[in-house]
């Protein structure tokens, strides 16, 4: 899924600026290609994690660098898809231990990651990703296997979105500089319609907690300034799967 999560967040960018029809076929059907020389990958250099350490990071069509982006996809995936199962884990489950609440929990997950990787790296938040994510959220807490009520999902949607905007009007409004996109809003949205308007606070709060520890290491080791732009979408995905985890921040402080 790591491998899989790391080729769409590539193309999905790359269907968007080209403005083509072809999404679909592209991701099913074309082969992965040397983002360098554009050859065809064989099967073994597609092996997650592994075929990156065992080439030593290097192609070996043209010996160009392969991008870290790949394994750290791929180890996060791993990682946080674990932890998901380790949650939602029921014995008197039908398939793999997991129910329908925990399959839809790994979902949530992935386009969360999906998400992430693409806002780092491009300082986007897909409509494709985030307004689907916004509506599945809605419709999963109409049924039993819900995380929330449907009166606290469609109040977490409408209070997610609108702190963002009045926040991001409030900061055009006193220093004439939008200082966050509407990618945000509608992320922080479907958070909201996913995990209901009561896990709001701890989203914002462990969001703020590690953008301010991320952004204030960089300036130390001078590897970024205030006068370039900052993804938040990561930290608000990261928060999201903490809070859906079980970690709340306001009871560890209590």
């Amino acid at each position: 899924m790591g491998s899989f999560i790391s080729m769409l967040s590539w193309r999905l960018v790359k269907h968007i600026e080209s403005d083509t029809p072809e999404l679909l076929r592209s991701l099913v059907f074309d082969r992965s290609r040397c983002t360098n020389c554009n050859t065809p990958l064989s099967a073994m250099q597609l092996i997650p994690l592994l075929s990156w350490l065992l080439s030593k990071g290097k192609a070996r069509c043209c010996g160009s660098s392969i991008s870290a982006r790949y394994p750290l996809t791929e180890l996060a995936t791993a990682s946080l898809s674990t932890l998901t199962v380790w949650t939602f884990f029921d014995t008197n489950a039908p398939l793999l231990g997991l129910n329908f609440q925990g399959w839809a929990a790994l979902l949530f997950v992935w386009t969360l990651i999906t998400i992430s990787v693409i806002d780092f790296e491009h300082y986007l938040i897909p409509d494709r990703l985030s307004l689907p994510l916004l509506w599945l959220g809605l419709l999963l807490n109409t049924s039993d296997a819900g995380f929330v009520s449907l009166s606290e999902a469609v109040w977490g949607a409408a209070v997610g979105y609108a702190s963002l905007w009045l926040i991001f009007q409030s900061h055009r409004a006193l220093t004439g500089k939008e200082g966050m996109g509407y990618g945000d809003f509608k992320l922080t949205a479907a958070l909201g319609a996913w995990l209901g308007v009561q896990a709001l606070i701890p989203i914002f709060i462990l969001a703020g907690g590690l953008a301010i520890v991320v952004m204030s290491s960089l300036m130390l080791l001078k590897k970024h300034d205030l006068a370039n732009a900052f993804p938040f979408g990561p930290w608000l995905a990261g928060a999201g799967i903490l809070v859906l985890l079980g970690i709340d921040p306001i009871h560890l402080l209590l």
